[in-house]
């Protein structure tokens, strides 16, 4: 290694080994508690010390060791942060809200996947607690509580996300209004002159599906349509690409004469894989069929047509949700809160007006 690599460069006051709170306020000229202070409580060390510490601190490369709180508090620093699939760009950019807002009180988040399984889920809540965890934000596959309430009973305090119907009693939520997307997207095509459409479905268990489900219905009641007859549903086993592809089968089930003119799919994993199972039918989005999403992931306004979708605030809500937690861990008079954000349509080019198909 050279001797011009930092990294082989010993520090001047220790010779190598790891520099401690002592070393550090040797070479400040100042007392350890000093010290403490600029990293724990620097609005009460004068600007002229603290700036002398702090510059100590980068000379040494000193990196502190909060392993010995943790020991005191009986918790470490560290957020658990549970969605139902790490691979969906929905949850990358909530999972940048609520790192963002966590680096910003020094914490650091642990991301979980529970997949959209029950078990997984319970193991991943489990695991936080066993981690002595200081909090979690958690993305529920369905409504049932028990692993929420008994995360709860270990003292470890969670946020509800993309939920909005969780007790305040029970702990805080911060969701959008998954009915008034569904109202959106189901306005938007029945404006168009689309009288039968599909509804393509995560397991209905998730209420996020539910929600979308019923604005739907509600759009076409709202224009004079029977929603029992205007919308079918397909429900997929999962909520991702393949899921929606293996749906199209479903979607065109009957031939020509039982299509419907568009698919309104529960986000834009399921979307796009819709896409390209029309399109290796043979069938011409929106020209046979419109499509529309939800999320507004960042491909939808990259594949051709683009993607249709009702937006979702991502990186806001994940912000929202750390920020509520960061609330209950620091406020001994914290009150639970519901935060419910509102979705935006954004037309693109995959949906465009119905064409005269055969009725029914």
């Amino acid at each position: 290694m050279s001797s011009a690599d930092p990294a082989a460069t010993p520090s001047p006051a220790t010779d190598g080994r790891p520099v401690g709170i002592n070393e550090v306020a040797a070479h400040a000229g100042v007392s350890a508690a000093t010290v403490s202070n600029v990293l724990n409580r620097p609005e009460r060390v004068a600007e002229g010390t603290r700036r002398r510490v702090e510059g100590a601190i980068a000379e040494l490369d000193y990196v502190r060791n909060s392993s010995g709180s943790n020991l005191r508090s009986g918790r470490s620093d560290s957020i658990g942060l549970v969605v139902h699939d790490v691979t969906n760009p929905f949850f990358t950019e909530v999972a940048r809200g609520v790192q963002d807002a966590a680096a910003d009180e020094g914490r650091a988040v642990v991301l979980l996947n529970s997949d959209e399984q029950a078990a997984w889920q319970s193991r991943s809540l489990r695991l936080l607690a066993e981690q002595r965890a200081a909090g979690a934000v958690v993305m529920p596959i369905d409504d049932d509580m028990a692993d929420l309430l008994w995360l709860r009973k270990r003292d470890t305090p969670w946020v509800v996300l993309d939920r909005g119907d969780v007790g305040e009693d029970l702990g805080c939520s911060v969701t959008v209004d998954n009915h008034a997307g569904g109202l959106a997207a189901g306005r938007h095509l029945i404006g168009l002159g689309h009288d039968r459409v599909t509804f393509v479905s995560g397991p209905l268990g998730i209420e996020q599906c539910a929600r979308r489900l019923d604005g739907l219905r509600a759009a076409c009641e709202e224009g004079g349509l029977d929603p029992d007859r205007a919308v079918r549903v397909v429900e997929a086993a999962q909520l991702n690409p393949r899921s929606g592809e293996q749906a199209v089968e479903e979607i065109l089930a009957g031939g020509p004469r039982r299509r419907p003119q568009a698919a309104f799919c529960a986000n834009d994993q399921l979307a796009l894989g819709v896409l390209k199972g029309l399109g290796e039918r043979g069938l011409r989005v929106p020209g046979d069929l419109s499509v529309v999403g939800y999320d507004d992931v960042d491909v939808a306004g990259l594949v051709h047509p683009g993607l249709t979708t009702v937006a979702q605030p991502k990186y806001e809500l994940g912000r929202a949700a750390m920020r509520l937690l960061h609330s209950e861990l620091a406020d001994a008079d914290h009150r639970h809160q519901r935060l419910r954000f509102e979705p935006e349509l954004v037309v693109r080019g995959s949906t465009a007006p119905a064409t005269t198909h055969p009725t029914l």
